[in-house]
């Protein structure tokens, strides 16, 4: 089992390659990341121009869109946890996205990406996750499947998906109850099924669009709430 490759370094040691095919968000992440003193920032358009370079000259932390055409980040990803691609394999890898749905961060994690974050993002929240990635312990397994993926955090998922299932169906039992005792109801009185409280929105449920990442990756691992050195 094996480390990714950042950890345990200082922010000032990082060599970041930004892969996003907007060029103003390109110009955002450098200027954030400069503005932390990173080491070095190199920015692509492309997954596959990112690749041809990073072979040669790798980095040490990845941080990529996710809706990039030919190739997506999440393939690029994939491609990258390759035994065959070493030391790219070994890499920690943070995905940027507008759409933070449950789905998209499930595959994203199980694929082995460190961390999430939801656009638009703020200098502190993408400072947060760049501490905690540095400071995340996690070995890097060889999956089945010929990749390599975070250990546990598939485990982690499967747990809070049958945790959600269960809340779902415990939802659909009450209401159907409170149909049928709705049926009696006087004057309008609101039946309990009317008192209950609406479903949590998504971003509530992965804490601040993106926290169920960091509530999966966090398992066994340093806050995510790290300060530089620390990882308090």
């Amino acid at each position: 089992m094996t480390r990714h490759y950042a950890y345990g370094l200082d922010i000032t040691d990082l060599d970041v390659v930004v892969v996003d095919d907007s060029k103003p968000m390109q110009t955002i992440l450098r200027s954030i990341l400069l503005s932390f003193r990173v080491r070095r920032v190199r920015t692509f358009d492309s997954a596959q121009a990112a690749l041809e370079v990073m072979r040669i000259d790798p980095p040490n932390l990845v941080i990529t869109d996710w809706r990039m055409k030919p190739m997506s980040g999440l393939g690029l990803l994939r491609l990258m946890r390759q035994r065959r691609l070493a030391p790219l394999c070994f890499l920690p890898i943070i995905f940027v996205t507008a759409h933070g749905t449950r789905t998209l961060i499930d595959r994203v994690l199980r694929a082995g990406a460190q961390n999430i974050l939801v656009k638009p993002l703020s200098p502190a929240s993408l400072y947060e996750r760049l501490i905690w990635t540095l400071h995340d312990p996690r070995p890097l397994v060889f999956a089945e499947d010929g990749r390599y993926v975070i250990d546990g955090v598939a485990a982690s998922l499967d747990a809070k998906a049958q945790k959600w299932r269960r809340m779902g169906a415990g939802r659909v039992v009450d209401l159907g109850k409170d149909r049928s005792s709705a049926v009696g109801a006087r004057d309008g009185a609101p039946s309990r099924a009317q008192q209950l409280p609406a479903p949590e929105p998504l971003a509530a449920l992965v804490d601040a669009r993106s926290g169920l990442a960091l509530d999966v990756a966090t398992s066994g691992s340093p806050s995510p709430r790290g300060t530089r050195g620390d990882g308090q």
